[in-house]
């Protein structure tokens, strides 16, 4: 659906994308994680045509995206951009009319605001509204016209967990409706729970393209979780780069992922059964934290 070949962009002598490419097929959720300054905001710009001097190619079903009717593509930008004085359905409406929704029924405005849990009313102004019920409100006309192809650009910034658990509901249904959604949050959690694959820029680099399974199994396994309110320390003494210990939760940190059977016997030869003995792959903000804190 989308196609991104080699795109590079510059601001004088800064470098914001350095010769990107990736793919985003249609049904996916794609992830597109990075630091602040790593690029993301600059690659939405140009998706969205507010930049046309880079170099490379952005293909919409084959076709350059400054081609395609904007009214197939929604974009929520990381800054929010409302209208104070506007009501809340007035904005909204006016959202949809920009993209071709000349009429919305009023049972479908209303369902759809029930169902982002917006406090207040319809006939609300927006300066009246939280931060969060704003953010809500601009999702909402990011997406009530119903277009094929939506980025979310931070999305979930600053709400509380139950918003953020509802918004990721929300953003599967969207999904689940036929929406192909390119998203990005600095939460690795969000990423983790709601994309098929993702992206990862660092300096304007492509430095992970993937499943969040296929990335985290590209690392080694160098942690193992055990609990018991045993004393592990005459059992992995030597054996172990380092370790801590919270209640009964021991983290190790091995040397090398392959010691973990070595400790698993000798766990159990002198201990026996533990609650918990795993060894996981590192989770995606493991991950993040690694990279961004390489110098390669």
């Amino acid at each position: 659906m989308i196609e991104v070949k080699n795109v590079s962009k510059s601001f004088g002598k800064v470098q914001a994308l350095d010769d990107v490419s990736f793919e985003v097929d249609k049904g996916d959720v794609f992830g597109l994680i990075g630091q602040n300054g790593a690029g993301k905001s600059t690659l939405f710009r140009s998706m969205m045509n507010f930049f046309d001097d880079y170099s490379g190619e952005i293909l919409y079903d084959g076709k350059p995206i400054a081609k395609v009717p904007l009214e197939k593509i929604g974009f929520l930008p990381e800054e929010r951009s409302l209208s104070p004085k506007k009501t809340i359905e007035e904005e909204i409406r006016y959202f949809a009319k920009l993209n071709q929704m000349d009429s919305i029924p009023k049972e479908t405005l209303e369902k759809w605001f029930d169902r982002f849990e917006i406090k207040g009313n319809l006939t609300d102004k927006i300066k009246s509204l939280s931060k969060g019920n704003q953010q809500k409100v601009q999702l909402l006309a990011a997406v009530i016209y119903r277009p094929e192809f939506v980025i979310l650009d931070e999305p979930l910034s600053g709400l509380d967990p139950y918003n953020i658990r509802l918004l990721e509901d929300i953003i599967k249904e969207l999904n689940s409706m036929g929406m192909t959604i390119l998203f990005s949050s600095h939460n690795m959690e969000n990423v983790e729970a709601l994309c098929n694959k993702l992206v990862m820029l660092k300096n304007g680099k492509v430095v992970l393209n993937g499943t969040p399974a296929e990335i985290r199994n590209t690392y080694p396994r160098e942690e193992i979780l055990v609990e018991t309110d045993r004393d592990l320390l005459p059992l992995i003494d030597g054996k172990v780069k380092s370790y801590t210990k919270n209640g009964n939760i021991w983290k190790l940190y091995l040397n090398d992922q392959n010691d973990s059977r070595e400790i698993y016997e000798s766990i159990k030869n002198h201990i026996g059964f533990v609650s918990q003995f795993s060894q996981a792959a590192p989770t995606l903000n493991e991950i993040f934290a690694k990279v961004v804190e390489s110098h390669e």
